[in-house]
């Protein structure tokens, strides 16, 4: 809400128009004046809501072109606050960004703020005339116009380049329990014929080979074949060298690299998995055994099947390990779950998926209470040195907060000081005449007198 009363000055022209805008707009949204402004305070949607209504009945204009305009300032706000960087870093062209919003949002809410609020979810399609169909899933209606604004504005501030974006389809999902709005927009570059050399908004679409020759060209070059323990061949039983760009490693050489990594088929079989897995599930086993019956999805909140895999695949993927951390003694105790968060990755043509993640837990703190040691993590993995950072954070935060304490009692010892000075001084006046306490209030020495009341 704070965020439309910023954007209400790129609506109205006028000053004038500003202010009695914004008084009517507090009005009618019964927001009392300036407290509707409060960037720190959490607003839900039916206060933002009501205060979309107000600015589209005082301006005159549609709830949708409100939306549109929000999604325009929300990007400018977001990189006039710190984040212009990070978002400039986050992909080389547009299509790449839209594949990391999910990623991003996941970062923002659970690691950054920790509001564990329900980010919508992104995923691009290059299309063969250099278009990107942009899939856009939200558990939260009508909300669809910030998507145009926010990507317009992507476009222009980050990519130097201008989107015109279509609304090619708009209907509801039931998956489920769940009922998810599905828009599919239409986003088309335009051609600046002032640019030497235009960036496209996708890197595929620069490429003039073939989709499936750059497929069958990576296989080839990046082929990775796993050998189960009993077919691994000795040297002296080696009798030709492995044809060139088929690179040969044993499921328990990757199990040891990738701890954590689940491998199932479509209908969500075990493949093979980390050495974690296995020690964690000795029971688990390959072709028999289902993912579901080790994990639990989390994120995003689909149902767990190959089809929403697929349909999330460049959506952040959290589960929770069944059996580990279910069991509280304590009522007032709050279980402590461990989670996996990573990626799906589509193998063979979509013959199996791989699960290539690492353990979600960003403090030494997480770590104690679900028996987890960072030696359970592999070197590369950089969850170890999100840990660590964190903790070096803390630490410097705990050293803040003591300061602030040792602040507070300072600043209550000194005011208690004054009070007893305040009552010192009361008792001098009370006990001598005035000349007398001022003179020893000031530390001066007086005389041997006589005073006559």
């Amino acid at each position: 809400s704070a965020g439309f009363m910023k954007a209400f000055d790129n609506l109205s022209p006028e000053n004038m128009e500003k202010i009695s805008g914004r008084r009517l707009c507090t009005h009618m949204a019964k927001f009392e004046l300036g407290t509707e402004s409060e960037i720190a305070h959490y607003y839900n949607d039916d206060e933002t809501l009501r205060l979309v209504n107000s600015m589209a009945n005082v301006i005159g204009i549609p709830i949708e072109e409100i939306w549109e305009a929000y999604g325009g300032f929300l990007i400018q706000f977001t990189m006039e606050t710190g984040w212009d960087e990070l978002l400039r870093a986050m992909a080389p062209d547009l299509e790449g960004f839209l594949d990391s919003l999910d990623s991003l949002h996941y970062f923002i809410d659970h690691v950054v703020y920790k509001t564990k609020l329900r980010g919508p979810s992104f995923r691009c399609d290059v299309q063969a005339d250099g278009t990107l169909l942009l899939h856009y899933y939200s558990k939260r209606s009508g909300l669809y116009p910030i998507v145009k604004g926010v990507v317009r504005e992507v476009a222009r501030r980050i990519y130097d380049t201008e989107v015109v974006m279509k609304v090619q389809e708009r209907k509801q999902e039931h998956l489920d329990a769940f009922v998810t709005e599905h828009v599919v927009f239409v986003i088309t570059q335009i051609e600046n014929p002032n640019s030497v050399q235009q960036k496209s908004i996708s890197s595929k679409a620069d490429s003039q080979i073939d989709l499936s020759t750059v497929l069958f060209i990576r296989r080839r070059l990046t082929a990775l074949r796993l050998i189960p323990p009993s077919q691994k061949k000795t040297h002296s039983e080696k009798e030709e060298e492995p044809k060139e760009g088929i690179y040969e490693i044993s499921s328990t050489d990757f199990g040891l690299a990738f701890p954590y990594h689940i491998c199932f088929d479509p209908d969500l079989f075990l493949e093979h998995f980390g050495n974690f897995i296995k020690k964690t599930y000795p029971n688990a086993t390959r072709q028999e055994t289902r993912v579901t019956d080790l994990l639990e999805l989390v994120h995003p909140e689909v149902p767990f099947s190959y089809e929403s895999i697929k349909y999330y695949k460049n959506s952040l993927f959290v589960f929770r390990l069944k059996g580990l951390g279910d069991i509280v003694h304590n009522p007032s105790d709050e279980a402590k779950t461990v989670l996996l968060k990573g990626s799906m990755v589509f193998i063979d043509e979509g013959k199996y998926i791989l699960y290539m993640c690492s353990v979600n837990v960003t403090t030494v703190r997480e770590l104690i209470e679900r028996n987890l040691h960072l030696s359970d993590m592999q070197r590369h993995d950089g969850t170890r040195d999100v840990i660590m950072l964190n903790q070096s954070r803390m630490s410097q935060v705990e050293l803040n907060r003591t300061l602030e304490e040792t602040t507070k009692k300072l600043k209550k010892m000194a005011q208690e000081l004054e009070i007893e000075k305040q009552k010192t001084d009361e008792l001098l006046c009370e006990l001598m005449p005035a000349s007398v306490a001022d003179s020893l209030r000031s530390g001066k020495t007086m005389d041997a007198s006589q005073l006559i009341d």
